[in-house]
């Protein structure tokens, strides 16, 4: 891909901090990169404010290995039934590949679609994510950014989150990439995990690391380490993209300050060191 690994963290598990707090908790934990959630709530109320954008191009620039983006995805939902959820996903999208340009972002990741009820997609579900991919992408190519879909958490509402699904969505938009999500393919089973590498580590260009916990995503893979497998088969597959940290801080059993944040990730990054063998 002419990439090299750097290692990166969604600033979802700062979420509560300013985007200037993220940047300097990061930097102290020795991570160099982020994975910059348009969500952010900092950013995010003062979205459209010039200054407000001026001020997270000036932080984010103090990241030595600069961004990823993370498009908004909180309320939306390219499949919605609901016409108006559809047409603002797209709006949404379209806006953070801008927002991408103006940051520096290397990629910007968005979600597949859901059905809106607890029932299997339609094809007129599936019409409407595909309507969905076709304008982004376009933008994305106008713009020379790279835009690269995740795959889901497993359920019967779901979409993209088996390989063979992926797999079929990548082939229709060529230079489309992957985000892997270890942990939604891994709540399915380990061998769906092995599965997309398998089958799709040449379309991989960011990998969200974390591990399950008790059923659920986004608990910390130097914890649990349920995880080692998959990320050596990953190392073993050649993948030299984003390798980006994904913690929800609500998975541990208390409150985290400040102090406890910079240790847990310096404990993440020592984790991946270990396995990838690298100079994260």
């Amino acid at each position: 891909m002419g990439y090299r690994m750097r290692l990166s963290c969604a600033s979802l598990f700062l979420w509560e901090y300013s985007v200037y707090d993220i940047v300097e908790i990061l930097l102290q934990a020795g991570i160099k990169s982020m994975e910059f959630w348009a969500e952010t709530p900092y950013f995010w109320k003062d979205r459209f404010d010039s200054m407000a954008l001026a001020a997270l191009e000036e932080t984010i620039s103090m990241m030595p290995e600069g961004c990823t983006l993370h498009a908004p995805v909180l309320d939306l939902n390219p499949a919605s039934i609901n016409d108006n959820v559809h047409e603002v996903t797209i709006r949404e999208t379209l806006w953070s590949l801008d927002l991408a340009k103006s940051i520096g972002a290397r990629v910007v990741t968005i979600h597949p679609g859901k059905r809106t009820v607890h029932r299997a997609p339609t094809d007129e579900d599936w019409d409407k994510f595909l309507k969905y991919l076709r304008v982004s992408k376009e933008k994305a190519d106008r713009l020379g950014i790279q835009l690269s879909l995740e795959n889901s958490m497993p359920g019967v509402q779901s979409m993209c989150s088996t390989p063979d699904e992926m797999k079929s969505v990548l082939e229709k938009f060529p230079g489309l990439f992957f985000t892997f999500d270890v942990v939604h393919a891994f709540i399915q089973s380990p061998q769906t995990a092995m599965s997309f590498i398998d089958e799709l580590s040449d379309k991989i260009i960011n990998v969200h690391v974390g591990s399950p916990h008790n059923g659920k995503p986004h608990y910390p893979s130097h914890i649990q380490k349920n995880m080692g497998a998959v990320l050596r088969a990953l190392k073993d597959s050649g993948y030299d993209g984003d390798l980006t940290i994904e913690i929800d801080d609500q998975r541990y059993s208390r409150p985290l300050s400040r102090e406890d944040k910079v240790m847990e990730l310096r404990e993440e990054k020592e984790y991946l060191k270990e396995i990838f063998d690298h100079n994260l």
